[in-house]
């Protein structure tokens, strides 16, 4: 359904009117961080490195939506009218100053610590020579000739050789950045945060070898930027339970996706005429759905104590992590213990990556030992009341290693995808356990195989040796169960 920005702009002014005796807490986040970005110190320089880097910091300072980046233009005028900038060049004790003038809290400062370019040869892949035997007399005249030709061949070819390296230098440049940037409190010149960015790129002209390491360090500061200014938001209303309007919206730069934890309200206590902060208990994990333009809806992903309005909303700048431990069993028998990582874990679909160590019984009636990888496709369904359903799609491949009737060593692989319904009960903050069925659809299973040589030495893939036939896993059609532990980090 979307979102409607004039209603959420109406309950926001009827909610705050209602509460019109109370004052918004000054730690909420309602308004642009001003932001000055001072120029590098080689910014001088039209093309200089800090230059770029300078550009590139207060682009995505902008684009993310928190920042009110003042005028470069400004910044300059200032720095020329206070007589503060030298041939480019100014003295960091002199910040204060530059943001009492431009009336901002806090400015960003670009440092470049390594820059450099320079071609490198390229990786070259040897080929073998094929080597003869000339059986041909050779008289001294022939002799002659043939070393005066291979002089001068040589000459030739090592003339060739020092212009073509020139010329493979040139169009293989090797360009390392690092630097770093710091945000310095306006009102005492100290550094709170800094981050540190760096990257290096081979191949093509300088150009074209600049541009593609810029490039990579505006990701890294497009990041890394987020935590030098997160949001604190309030819950403005609650609806059944699980679905809440935060203080929050697109004149701050939110986007849909992002998560917020909501917690209770900090308490002040005095202890040894001392006022401390006691920190509020969390209370909620939530992700926002829509956006409006000063207020926003999400929906509770996670609760583990009640929401009302009023409580606090702390944006989340790490992305949760979801690891997960698997015990299976099937009637073949079969017996499993597995490990997932899961990316976006939260969102509706989400992917992880699997390892699992197992015993099966093959077609003998012998328990086969194998390890494996894999990956696995998830679909939340809903969460409601501490549980969420979903189904997916498991593949693992996993690897066997036995002995054949030769005494042999030998190898197979066996692929078995399986669509799978999941049934997830939230345990508390962290934890959660989860109930799965799984239906193994088919199997792809490889023939078993040893290394060997030919009369040559050459070596090959040698089928094993088996008396009754190759052993096979009866996997396919079979119903598994599973139980899992999840553990959520954020």
């Amino acid at each position: 359904m979307a979102f409607v920005k004039t209603s959420i702009t109406t309950l926001t002014l009827i909610t705050l009117s209602f509460s019109s005796n109370l004052e918004l807490d000054e730690a909420l986040t309602l308004e642009k961080k001003p932001i000055i970005i001072l120029p590098s110190k080689d910014a001088n320089v039209g093309e200089s490195i800090g230059n770029k880097i300078t550009s590139i910091l207060s682009q995505k300072a902008t684009e993310l939506g928190r920042f009110d980046v003042i005028d470069r233009r400004l910044i300059d005028s200032i720095l020329e009218e206070q007589k503060l900038q030298n041939s480019g060049i100014f003295d960091e004790n002199q910040i204060v100053q530059i943001g009492d003038l431009a009336s901002a809290e806090e400015a960003f400062v670009v440092n470049i610590f390594e820059f450099g370019q320079k071609g490198v040869p390229k990786i070259k892949i040897k080929k073998d020579k094929e080597e003869y035997n000339d059986e041909k007399e050779e008289t001294l005249s022939t002799w002659v000739v043939k070393t005066m030709v291979k002089a001068t061949a040589k000459a030739i070819t090592e003339d060739s050789r020092k212009r073509k390296q020139n010329l493979e230098l040139d169009n293989n440049i090797q360009t390392i950045i690092n630097g770093e940037v710091r945000m310095v409190n306006i009102a005492s010149g100290i550094s709170n945060k800094t981050f540190h960015f760096g990257s290096q790129f081979t191949g093509g002209n300088k150009a074209h070898s600049l541009n593609r390491t810029l490039f990579y360090i505006s990701l890294q500061i497009g990041q890394k930027l987020r935590s030098f200014y997160s949001l604190t938001s309030e819950v403005i209303s609650v609806k059944g339970g699980y679905e809440v309007d935060f203080l929050t919206g697109k004149d701050l730069g939110i986007k849909k996706g992002a998560l917020f934890e909501i917690a209770s309200i900090d308490k002040e206590k005095k202890y040894k005429n001392t006022l401390v902060i006691i920190p509020g208990k969390t209370r909620a994990l939530a992700r926002i759905s829509n956006v409006g333009p000063n207020a926003s809806r999400g929906k509770i992903i996670r609760k583990w104590r009640k929401v009302m309005p009023g409580l606090k909303a702390y944006e989340i700048m790490r992305l949760p992590r979801l690891t997960q431990t698997d015990f299976s069993y099937s009637s073949v028998p079969w017996y499993e213990v597995g490990y997932r990582y899961w990316f976006l874990p939260f969102n509706k679909l989400s992917i992880s990556l699997n390892s699992q160590l197992g015993t099966i019984e093959d077609s003998r009636k012998i328990n086969n030992v194998y390890f494996g990888l894999g990956s696995s496709l998830k679909f939340n369904l809903a969460y409601f009341f501490g549980v969420t359903p979903s189904f997916g799609i498991n593949i693992p491949i996993n690897f066997f290693i036995r002995r054949d009737d030769n005494q042999n060593s030998v190898s197979s692989y066996l692929i078995s995808p399986s669509l799978n319904f999941n049934f997830s009960i939230q345990l508390g903050q962290f934890w959660d356990i989860v109930f799965s069925t799984e239906y193994v659809l088919n199997k792809v299973q490889s023939k078993w195989t040893y290394h060997a040589r030919n009369e040559n030495g050459e070596p090959y893939r040698q089928p094993g040796f088996w008396n009754n036939g190759d052993p096979f896993f009866p996997v396919n059609n079979q119903f598994c169960f599973k139980i899992s532990l999840r553990k959520i980090k954020y």
